[in-house]
């Protein structure tokens, strides 16, 4: 594949945007089709990754609990993304090469209108043209020598209030210009195009729990590729729109023989500004496609509006806000539990052996029972001696 030629001079901008263009399709196709083709490592390490899932899927259904539906149904929709992805161009490029490398243009024409591209002028013919005209008016230089101004009394107008040289600052904001435009369309496209080259590999990442995070990464790093071509585009474009009608006027001012001492810092400054909200967008965007899940807002409590100056009746404790008893709380519990069991137990035994020695006519009524004293209920009543001492007595 023959990209164009980058040569100093003249169409220095445009050959190199679309020689970095060419070499990033370049990586996406053919680096593609090197790693998907039969045959290739790449294509190997597929096919060895396809046939260990579905082994393990043959293993589940032997010896392991039956997947439900759901999980078949997910598991063969895997298969086809991944043999879509990896081993079959035409899809691959319909749905994802041609969306990273030539869906920014088109959202930032349509987002953008005329401003992205105006009548009869395209991006990057209005990028080669601003760079023809810092390159005419460093030539001409700010007009230190002449001496005439355009508003002579105008203490602005005069060259001691300049802290940037001519020279140097036209040239650093040449050099920050190109720079800027270059560095990011560079990082954007040439990492697009990587990735893309990378898809029969990161295919195979999908099939797996351990490396499904790979596979995500992947498609998040196409998802900045895209998003950062569009946010770039449209920076680039707004910095055309400022840059082309200064430069303009700019080079009028010095064609008609009047000094421009504020052009080097003005120019500088812009360039520089510019380069800055494009490095940016692209962190914005970085941040946007690696956003992960949604963010949550803390619980409003709900105010009851019938009754005047009513508080908010607390939130009761679900199943999962309640929390569980303490070991020392479970260890109490047990003992107590244990304790009224036997007391209970005891008790019980105790009474049942009383009435069993107690004789009949001698069982105390209910009524006797809750009226008596504890302890009066087998009291004796009567005197109980022993013979001998029936005869003692006697003999005395």
């Amino acid at each position: 594949m023959a990209c164009p030629a980058i040569i100093t001079g003249d169409r220095f901008v445009s050959r190199l945007i679309e020689h970095i263009d060419c070499q990033s399709r370049y990586l996406g196709s053919y680096g593609y089709e090197a790693l998907g083709q039969p045959g290739s490592t790449a294509s190997l390490v597929v096919t060895g990754l396809l046939t260990l899932f579905v082994a393990l899927f043959g293993i589940r259904l032997l010896f392991g609990p039956t997947p439900a539906a759901r999980d078949v149904v997910l598991d063969v929709l895997k298969i086809g993304i991944v043999l879509t992805l990896a081993f079959s161009w035409p899809a691959f490029r319909t749905v994802i090469h041609d969306a990273v490398l030539d869906a920014p243009a088109e959202i930032a024409g349509t987002m953008g209108g005329s401003l992205i591209a105006p009548e009869n002028a395209g991006l990057t013919d209005r990028l080669q043209q601003a760079d023809g005209a810092m390159v005419r008016l460093t030539e001409l230089g700010t007009g230190r020598q002449l001496g005439q101004f355009v508003d002579s009394e105008d203490p602005g107008s005069r060259f001691g209030g300049v802290a940037i040289e001519d020279d140097g600052g036209f040239g650093y904001a040449r050099v920050v210009w190109i720079a800027g435009l270059i560095g990011s369309l560079a990082l954007l496209r040439i990492a697009g195009g990587l990735l893309l080259a990378f898809a029969p590999l990161a295919a195979a990442l999908l099939l797996f729990e351990a490396t499904r995070g790979l596979f995500s990464g992947w498609m998040r790093g196409l998802v900045l590729a895209l998003l950062g071509m569009v946010a770039v585009t449209v920076a680039t474009a707004v910095e055309l729109s400022v840059l082309e009608p200064w430069l303009a006027d700019a080079l009028r001012l010095r064609t008609l023989g009047y000094a421009a001492p504020s052009a080097p810092t003005e120019l500088l400054a812009m360039t520089l500004a510019f380069a800055l909200v494009k490095l940016g967008m692209i962190w914005l965007m970085g941040r946007i496609a690696w956003q992960r899940g949604w963010l949550t807002l803390p619980a409003i409590p709900v105010i009851d509006m019938r009754r005047p100056g009513a508080m908010p009746a607390p939130a009761r404790p679900t199943s999962d806000t309640q929390a569980l008893p303490s070991r020392a709380e479970r260890i109490s519990q047990s003992m107590e539990t244990t304790l009224r069991r036997e007391t209970s137990t005891s008790s019980s035994s105790r009474t049942d052996i009383r009435q069993l020695a107690a004789p009949a006519s001698a069982a105390p009524s209910a009524a006797t029972q809750s009226s008596d004293r504890l302890g009066n209920s087998w009291r004796r009543s009567a005197y109980r001696g022993s013979r001998a001492a029936s005869e003692r007595d006697r003999s005395r």
